[in-house]
């Protein structure tokens, strides 16, 4: 019965480009428990909803032409907005099998992040699970080296005019300055642009 909706949803729906997107999703492989990353995690959908539009389509004649010169709308769905359309599905904890059994485009993002670095890539999924296309940005842990040294400097007035004596006393081991990474949403847009623009689909 799913299926037969799913069917009858597709026929009726032909001429759109039905895309699902799934919130950010998080993996914490940090031993520095003093990095935190935290974000809006539907960014991912609304920059979506904007970029999506930049895809080509097949246009049936050998070429791709921007796809709202070939199909009506695009049209962008998140997990409250889904279920308004394809019913019978859990889209929380199976986007994207649910993604193949309903014929729709699937994107799907995840930050992974460490004790160095920080990775941001989202991959976008045909309406049989195919990867069509993926985009990641990262940011650096950046760190900084002090070095830790007394210097001494004396000025004295002598036979000879000013003179200036520097004395240098033991050097400590360098401070370690650690200037964490940060996941901005200019990482999120600059993913998800990436993602679409170029992209070419085919039906």
């Amino acid at each position: 019965m799913i299926i037969l909706a799913s069917l009858l949803v597709n026929l009726c729906f032909g001429d759109t480009l039905d895309v699902f997107v799934s919130p950010i999703s998080f993996t914490n492989k940090v031993t520095n428990h003093e990095i935190s990353v935290s974000h809006d995690n539907e960014a991912p959908f609304y920059y979506t909803s904007i970029y999506a539009g930049a895809a080509k389509y097949n246009n049936g004649r050998g070429g791709y032409s921007p796809i709202h010169m070939v199909l009506n709308d695009v049209r962008v769905y998140n997990e409250k907005t889904i279920s308004f359309v394809y019913t019978g599905c859990d889209y929380v904890s199976m986007p994207l099998h649910c993604s193949i059994l309903n014929g729709h485009y699937y994107v799907e993002t995840e930050v992974t992040f460490n004790d160095s670095q920080m990775i941001i890539r989202s991959t976008l999924y045909d309406k049989d699970a195919t990867v069509i296309n993926t985009s990641s940005r990262t940011d650096d842990m950046v760190v900084n080296w002090i070095k830790q040294q007394e210097v001494t400097v004396i000025e004295r007035e002598g036979r000879m005019g000013k003179e200036t004596l520097t004395h240098y006393g033991k050097e400590d081991l360098p401070l370690k300055w650690e200037i964490p990474y940060e996941l901005l949403q200019t990482h999120v847009r600059q993913t998800i642009s990436g993602l679409w623009v170029g992209v070419k689909i085919d039906p």
